[in-house]
């Protein structure tokens, strides 16, 4: 055979190589996640598995709560606060809007109450009470976000408030976060997979749909703000694999729910095949 018909035969079997990887991925992951953003990782080889305008601007919106929690239980490892401290609900924190705890002004909670106030039921009012027992003001435990969010290299990430219009991420910020986090606190996993919380007398059940309906389920968190539309980190472990997935911006809880669990099933596809990318 002469080296052109090598090299127009090589080429022939590159491009069949190709077609049938594509044909592969198409079944793990038909199509792109409807969303404005997503990101997937494979934790435990550090390998990113997919990814979708991963560094679009976004609203972060309920997931804002993941860092809050991550300030307060790294507070709680300083020996500055205690899991069953006492905590005062200040009238500002019982009167704040959105998604909400319950809270009434003069009330006491154990700072555990309060965590499970932000994790299941995404009360802003939760996260201002811990907010000010663990930094003494917004503003103060506001900046500790911020200065957290640099040591874990959320370039894109800004905070502002508990909640508050203008803050801004990106999907792979959170998926930094969301790594680090449940990495340090494994502890966690008590709040956010927790079914439901009850407190005054009314019961919330947990945002995430995916709690108890997810094989392997450890996290994480959902959000929604008008600017961003319907987020969710979610987070599980299956056939010796941990995985993060990340999407930002679905039109809806149904998609979101949807695209969360389709993302995750192409990722376990990928890595019980031993792929390196999930489409």
């Amino acid at each position: 055979m002469s080296i052109p018909s090598l090299a127009s035969g090589f080429r022939r079997i590159f491009i069949v190589s190709v077609i049938i990887c594509l044909l592969s991925a198409s079944t793990a992951l038909a199509g792109p996640i409807n969303a404005k953003s997503a990101i997937l990782m494979d934790v435990t080889t550090g390998k990113i598995l997919y990814e979708q305008r991963a560094d679009m601007l976004i609203a972060p919106a309920s997931l804002t709560k993941v860092i809050s929690l991550y300030v307060a239980m790294n507070a709680i490892s300083d020996k500055k606060v205690d899991y069953n401290d006492k905590v005062k609900v200040s009238s500002a924190a019982a009167r704040t809007g959105g998604s909400r705890f319950g809270l009434k002004a003069g009330e006491r909670l154990t700072l555990d109450k309060l965590f499970y106030g932000m994790a299941v039921a995404s009360g802003n009012d939760a996260s201002v009470a811990v907010a000010e027992h663990v930094a003494g003001s917004t503003s103060a435990f506001v900046k500790q976000m911020n200065d957290l969010a640099r040591r874990l290299g959320m370039k894109n990430t800004k905070f502002v408030g508990l909640p508050a219009q203008g803050q801004l991420t990106t999907a792979r910020d959170m998926l930094k976060l969301a790594k680090a986090y449940q990495a340090h606190y494994p502890i966690a996993r008590r709040y956010h997979l927790a079914r439901s919380v009850t407190h005054n007398g009314h019961t919330e059940p947990n945002h995430n749909p995916l709690v108890g309906h997810y094989t392997g389920l450890d996290g994480l968190k959902t959000g929604w703000v008008t600017a961003a539309g319907y987020n969710i980190i979610a987070t599980a472990r299956q056939r010796g694999h941990k995985l993060i997935a990340v999407i930002l911006g679905a039109p809806n809880t149904s998609v979101r729910a949807a695209e969360a669990r389709r993302l995750l099933n192409a990722g376990f596809s990928a890595v019980s095949k031993k792929r390196t990318t999930a489409i």
